[in-house]
């Protein structure tokens, strides 16, 4: 190319704006490829009751202890659920039982268990600010095979819903109506 100082009039500014031109257009869709990769923008923050990441089935594992008081006569009972994870989609699922020598779950407990019922395969999770969703399939130790619908609400209560194979409560909005016919007492804390 011609240095633009030697050229006539009317095509040095020809070129000369041939060349601002092409500057411009070059900065503005960021070089002509040599440029660094754009600094991505961070992801917002949700707000109530929008979607979060897919939560880990992590949260899930360990004892977790049946809120409800169960009494019969003088004596009470409370479930214990143990989840252990074995794999990123899968927990081996346990339950016993925890004894108390009053009939309001106070005192000193004796455990029974827990025995290992089956393993849950968890498909896919969705989550919000107020509630976490794990659905799978639940295989018992005798091969029989249940849909299963595993949550997880604030201050650790672990709620367990029964579901069918395929799921017929699809969506987060759907686990949530049916979980709010389920008492509390049938749920799980930490």
């Amino acid at each position: 190319m011609h240095n633009p100082s030697t050229l006539p009039g009317r095509t040095r500014l020809f070129v000369l704006a041939a060349l601002a031109g092409a500057t411009l257009a070059l900065s503005a869709c960021g070089g002509g490829g040599d440029a660094d990769p754009p600094i991505p923008m961070p992801s917002p923050i949700p707000g109530p009751g929008d979607a979060l990441p897919a939560p880990s089935i992590d949260a899930l594992a360990g004892d977790w202890v049946q809120k409800g008081c169960v009494r019969a006569g003088a004596q009470s009972f409370k479930r214990l659920l143990r989840a252990r994870v074995t794999t990123p989609a899968t927990l081996d699922y346990d339950e016993g039982v925890l004894s108390f020598n009053s009939n309001d779950c106070s005192g000193t407990p004796q455990q029974a268990g827990p025995t290992r019922l089956g393993v849950v395969t968890f498909s896919r999770t969705e989550a919000n600010t107020s509630l976490s969703a794990y659905w799978g399939t639940f295989q018992t130790v005798t091969g029989t095979r249940f849909g299963a619908i595993w949550t997880l609400r604030p201050a650790n209560l672990l709620c367990l819903l029964g579901d069918e194979i395929p799921t017929n409560q699809p969506t987060l909005a759907a686990v949530a109506t049916s979980l709010a016919t389920v008492p509390a007492d049938n749920c799980f804390a930490r």
